[in-house]
Order: structure tokens, then C-alpha cells, then sequence
């Protein structure tokens, strides 16, 4: 097809009418809907039903949205906020005060460190744990001086032994090889903030090696964000709550609204018993739009605040909600969200690093990835690994492999599902993560064709959907 006017007068008028947008692929490719369109040789190719037929929808969009008439090499404008987000605070050294009065705690941090290390992690976990809380606890008593800078305390180093003495028990528990990697980590992070901190060149901000032991918030000018999934987790030592992503437009940043609960809930593998009423709990103190409303719809916020170091977003009172049409998901706004390729997976990548301070990503590893196909999974009883292969394109297939945690039942049983299903998601909201030197995508909302939004860790998807194969 050379021109629109060979296509049929209704499909042009559909065409006119649809709210389908071209979202950039590389060079030659966009993706409209579920279909993606190539130009190979000055001709557009679909890989829709109709992609042998003279004209299709698809194709017709492709050569018509101004965003695309370059082949997919220009995205669609999108607004910016009305003002950048704050910049980081600057590097500062430590003022010899504070490098003081932490001397002590830091000197105990050091010899319990080694003894960690001579024990090993295993002994360490029965014999020093303890010390590793009552360290923690002191550390987080090490506030900011009145008259000091803000960051000025041990709240970093608080954190990481708090992490730590949360993982030391998980060493006796089903999934010890995954709970020893994180207590590596998180025994490194600890390492490295005390070097840091003793070290005091000046070179990085003191919330990067010091830092409060409350994360501050700070208001930013109105944003427009997209809800991306809801997630219900439990994490080391029993802390558990719901997070809903949100995409902001106009910027590679995502944020995290989180209900944690009050308590430890009596049987962690069932999410749903605690995670639908905190689901259904307020996003924002007084606004009416609950957690699965922000995980799903498009919004503007006024007075909204943030922790910077970290992407969390705050449900204050002071913050101002007004509801807009929600996107579709293939809007080149967020086109910026989008896992379609392997430059997007390269320009991910980079930001899931292991950080050897152990600072948070500014902007959670949440993207959307759209699915062309979605084979069969496969538990390997032996391993313990769900693996699934997901086409996203003509030409890119990922695959990635989940390891099984209790908390997970439910989320491993909707992919089982899913993946049987005779209709694949159009979307799949998932979460990056790097393991070994490999990306793993960890799947947390799908988008089935049918218009219905799934939440894997809280809705149970309908068995009914699976083909017997």
C-alpha cells in the first residue's frame, strides 16, 4: 500500500476515529495496538491478521500520525512538568562534629563485620543477630544535630543493618541461597558506609553516606502521571504492604505509593487475606481515589511530594487529585515506559546496577511490555525456577526465569494460566531486576485483550482462560 486513498473509505474514516497511537520501535518499526508495522523498502508491513491484504488499520495510522511519517525515528512531543524535578542535594563533606560523635558506633560496626565474615553467614545468623538489631537501633538514635546539616546522621547505616538483621534469619528458612546473595549484598553496603563515612572526602552528598533517619519529602510542581500495576509483597522479616506505579509523562521516572500494614500478617503466602482491604485503602488522605483507582487511572497531581533519593510518592492531605481519561497503553507518551526492543532493554539496564552504597534508584525498574505471544511456562521442580518466553515483536523474544518464593504462590498460578491462556495479554506490566548478570522480569499487572486489568500478586486469574495443551 503506496497511498491512504487505496484503502476503503470506512477503514480510513476508523482510522480518523481511533484513539490508537504509533509508539516507536527502533528505526523502521512502530507498535499500534497489538500489531507492529515495519517499512522495509518504502512499504509498510503489519503482522496483524490483515497483514497480507492491501490496507489494514494499522498501517493506515502508521502512515497518517504525523509522530510516525519518520519511520518511528521521532516520538510524539510530550509536555514537561511545569518546572524540573529538584535537583540532589550537593556533595558536602562531613562536618568533623558529627565524624566524631559516630566514631564509636562506626569502630562496633567494623568488628562485627568481621566477625560476621569469620563466622560465616549461616553461624552468624544464630549467633550475632541480635547485635546486628541493637546496632541498628543505635544507629537510627544518631539523629542530625539541631544546628547541622540535615543528612548529617547514621540513618543509611541504620537501614543497612536493619536490612541485614532482617535477612540473617531467612538463612535458616526454604530459600536460603536467595536470602545468603541478599545478606551478601546488604553486608558490602554496610562495609562500604562505614568506609565512606570514615573516609569524609567531600565527594558525595551526605544523604548518599549519612542521611537522616526519616526520608525527607519535598513538594514538586504539578505532575500528570499514568497508573502502570499494583503490587502486594512481603519482604525480609516480615514487613508486607501494596505499592501502586505510577508513570509520570514527560519523564523516564516512576513512582511508588505505598500502604504498608500494621503488623506481620499470620500467613504471609496469602497475600489476599491482608492486601485487598489495603488495595482498596486511600492513595492520598481525603482524596477517594484508592490504590487500585491510582494503579489503573491518569491523574494530575498538585502539591504532590516525593522522596527524591528514592521515588516514593507521599499520600499527604496537602496533596490535590483531579482524575483525567486514563491513556491507552500504546500512547507515545509513554512510549518512555515501554520495553519493546533491545535499545529500551540496554537504556533500562543501566539504571539496575548493584549500587555499592545501597541507594535506592530515583525512578522504580517498572516498565510496560507489550505481547505479541506468550509461551508456556515451565517449573523446574529441581531448581525451584519458573521459566517463561515472551514475544514482544516480529524479532525480539525475551525470556527470563523467576525463582519460587512462598509469597509468590499465587502470582506463579495467574502466570501458569496466562501463559495456557488462548489470547495472550496486550501488556504486561513488570518489574527489571538483574541476577547473575542477567535481566529478570518479574511480571505485576496484565492487560488482557478483553480490556480487564489483572493484578498477578492480588487478583486470581480465570482458570477458564487456559487451553489444555
Amino acid at each position: 500500500m503506496t497511498s491512504r486513498r487505496e484503502a476503503p473509505a470506512g477503514m480510513r474514516r476508523a482510522a480518523a476515529r481511533t484513539e490508537l497511537v504509533a509508539t516507536p520501535m527502533g528505526d523502521c518499526a512502530v507498535r499500534i495496538g497489538g500489531a507492529t508495522v515495519t517499512w522495509r523498502e518504502g512499504r509498510a508491513r503489519c503482522d496483524c491478521p490483515m497483514g497480507d491484504a492491501p490496507a489494514c488499520l494499522h498501517r493506515l495510522v502508521a502512515r497518517g500520525d504525523e509522530r510516525t511519517r519518520d519511520l518511528g525515528r521521532r516520538a510524539a512531543p510530550t509536555v514537561p512538568p511545569a518546572a524540573p524535578f529538584p535537583e540532589p542535594t550537593k556533595a558536602e563533606p562531613l562536618p568533623a562534629e558529627d565524624a566524631a560523635r559516630f566514631a564509636p558506633i562506626l569502630a562496633e560496626v567494623d568488628v562485627l563485620l568481621a566477625e560476621v565474615v569469620t563466622l560465616g553467614l549461616r553461624r552468624a545468623a544464630r549467633v550475632s543477630a541480635d547485635r546486628v538489631r541493637a546496632l541498628a537501633a543505635r544507629a537510627t538514635a544518631m539523629r542530625p544535630r539541631a544546628r547541622g546539616p540535615r543528612d548529617a546522621g547514621l540513618g543509611r547505616l541504620a537501614r543497612a543493618l536493619e536490612r541485614l538483621a532482617a535477612l540473617l534469619p531467612a538463612l535458616e528458612g526454604p530459600d536460603a541461597g536467595a536470602a545468603e546473595a541478599d545478606a551478601l549484598g546488604a553486608l558490602a553496603v554496610t562495609r562500604n558506609l562505614g568506609r565512606a563515612l570514615r573516609a569524609n572526602t567531600g565527594a558525595l552528598p551526605l544523604e548518599d553516606i549519612a542521611g537522616a533517619s526519616q526520608r525527607a519529602y519535598v513538594e514538586v510542581p504539578p505532575i500528570e502521571v499514568q497508573g502502570l500495576g499494583l503490587e502486594a509483597w512481603v519482604a525480609a522479616g516480615g514487613v508486607s504492604g501494596v505499592t501502586a506505579y505510577v508513570a509520570v509523562l514527560g519523564e523516564d521516572r516512576v513512582l511508588a505509593r505505598t500502604l504498608l500494614t500494621k503488623g506481620k500478617p499470620a500467613q504471609p503466602a496469602d497475600l489476599r487475606t491482608w492486601a485487598e482491604g489495603l488495595a482498596a485503602g486511600p492513595a492520598f488522605a481525603q482524596s477517594g481515589i484508592t490504590m487500585r483507582d491510582l494503579a489503573r487511572g491518569r491523574f494530575a497531581l498538585s502539591g504532590a511530594r516525593i522522596a527524591l533519593s528514592h521515588g516514593r510518592l507521599s499520600g499527604s492531605r496537602a496533596t490535590s487529585v483531579a482524575l483525567r481519561p486514563a491513556l491507552p497503553l500504546e500512547d507515545a507518551r509513554l512510549a518512555r515506559h515501554v520495553l519493546a526492543g533491545p535499545k529500551d532493554a540496554a537504556r533500562l539496564a543501566r539504571g539496575l546496577d548493584f549500587d555499592a552504597l545501597g541507594r535506592p534508584p530515583r525512578s522504580s525498574p517498572i516498565v510496560l511490555l507489550p505481547v505479541q505471544r506468550l509461551s508456556p511456562s515451565d517449573f523446574d521442580h529441581a531448581t525451584q525456577e519458573l521459566s517463561l518466553r515472551l514475544r514482544v515483536s516480529a524479532d525480539v523474544e525475551i525470556r527470563t526465569a523467576l525463582s519460587f518464593r512462598e509469597e509468590r504462590a499465587l502470582l506463579f498460578d495467574n502466570l501458569e494460566v496466562l501463559s495456557r491462556a488462548a489470547r495472550p495479554p496486550r501488556f504486561l506490566c513488570v518489574r527489571l531486576a538483574r541476577e547473575g548478570g542477567a535481566l529478570v522480569i518479574e511480571p505485576i499487572s496484565a492487560m488482557l485483550a478483553d480490556g480487564t486489568t489483572l493484578d498477578l500478586t492480588l487478583d486470581v486469574v480465570d482458570p477458564t482462560l487456559e487451553v489444555t495443551l
